[in-house]
């Protein structure tokens, strides 16, 4: 009785978030969808061919950094030093405050313990597809960054502080037809990509960490990076063409821009190829891949992940919980974070310990 309560709890509030999404953001205003025709302006972006979708490979990104925060913030990480950063996008959308992107590095001040190496162990972390806030990454920060472990986040396109004027979290995203879906999804894996070559050529070493729309980025990114240490996916929609027959209510604001597309399903099943995850073979070995199921998800389809957990080898860890509770709550973040230690190998029992915390 307790597990069916449970679940019909989390079933009930997927439901209920998934409408609110859906009218409050995706459908805010009821603006008209982008119509762009970046499949004529980008090579390779229809061609279903994953290199040549995400090509050219950028450069390193050069990264502007912002003032220190307020003391407020500062104080409440006595391990890091936290600053904001900016760089521009390799991919251009039209849009000047989305294509310039933004994050927020949390640099820790504590030396890594004795037999670590000498580089700096770092996380880069991206958030669903309408992220309204730091709060998962103020909690990974505040249990890594006592430990030597750099966080960074990085806001994904038209997404948090990259919303245009006049639009909500998220919403063009997925509120244009397929090209522009298309140029958006390009544009995240790219910014990712760039900034991820900027840390490995300043002797980082590099693990990523994504939720729901951020841990399909991070999971792309595996199809294409070297030297990655590891990706930690929390609910991951693994297949982007697939998720349009099966996934929940907030799949309706992709729906509409797709429907404005006269190509057969078998056409864009073939464009779409490269984001499908599945149909790739990641960089790095399925040990380094621990992929995170909400077993009562209404947004993504969790079989879908246990199968990518079968193909890959990777590690899969099941929660019951929805969709909602796993990508907004505390408790799979907190695991996320243990994971991380462990596999740096990160002795928690050092003087460090004192100043870590779990909760925020």
């Amino acid at each position: 009785m307790k597990s069916m309560l449970r679940k019909l709890w989390s079933v009930c509030l997927d439901e209920i978030i998934g409408f609110y999404l859906l009218h409050r953001f995706f459908y805010y205003k009821k603006r008209s969808l982008i119509i762009s025709d970046a499949g004529k302006e980008t090579p390779g972006l229809l061609s279903g061919e994953l290199l040549s979708f995400f090509s050219p490979v950028p450069g390193p990104a050069s990264l502007e950094y912002q003032s220190n925060l307020e003391p407020a913030s500062q104080a409440i990480f006595p391990a890091a030093e936290v600053k904001d950063f900016q760089f521009p996008s390799p991919v251009q959308t039209g849009f000047p405050g989305n294509d310039l992107v933004k994050g927020r590095h949390w640099k820790s001040t504590v030396s890594l313990p004795a037999g670590n190496s000498d580089s700096r162990f770092t996380v880069v972390a991206i958030d669903g597809i309408v992220q309204l806030g730091v709060r998962s990454f103020n909690r990974l920060a505040k249990r890594l960054t006592p430990y030597g472990i750099d966080v960074i986040m990085l806001d994904s396109p038209f997404n948090y502080r990259r919303t245009p004027p006049g639009y909500r979290p998220g919403q063009l995203i997925a509120g244009g037809n397929l090209d522009h879906q298309l140029l958006v999804a390009r544009q995240g894996v790219l910014d990712l990509w760039s900034l991820i070559l900027h840390l490995q050529s300043e002797g980082h070493q590099v693990g990523l960490m994504g939720i729901s729309h951020g841990a399909w980025l991070t999971l792309t990114a595996s199809l294409l990076i070297e030297q990655l240490q590891f990706v930690m996916a929390i609910t991951p929609p693994v297949d982007l063409f697939r998720i349009l027959e099966e996934g929940g209510t907030v799949v309706n604001a992709i729906r509409r821009g797709i429907r404005e597309s006269d190509l057969s399903e078998e056409q864009l099943e073939q464009i779409c190829q490269p984001l499908r995850i599945p149909q790739w073979k990641p960089k790095l070995p399925g040990s380094a891949i621990h992929l995170h199921v909400a077993d009562y998800d209404r947004f993504v389809p969790s079989f879908r992940i246990e199968a990518l957990a079968g193909q890959w080898n990777t590690k899969l860890v099941h929660h019951p919980l929805g969709h909602i509770e796993a990508t907004t709550g505390p408790k799979v973040v907190a695991q996320v974070a243990e994971e991380i230690l462990h596999f740096w190998k990160i002795p928690t029992d050092s003087i460090a310990a004192s100043t870590a915390s779990n909760t925020y």
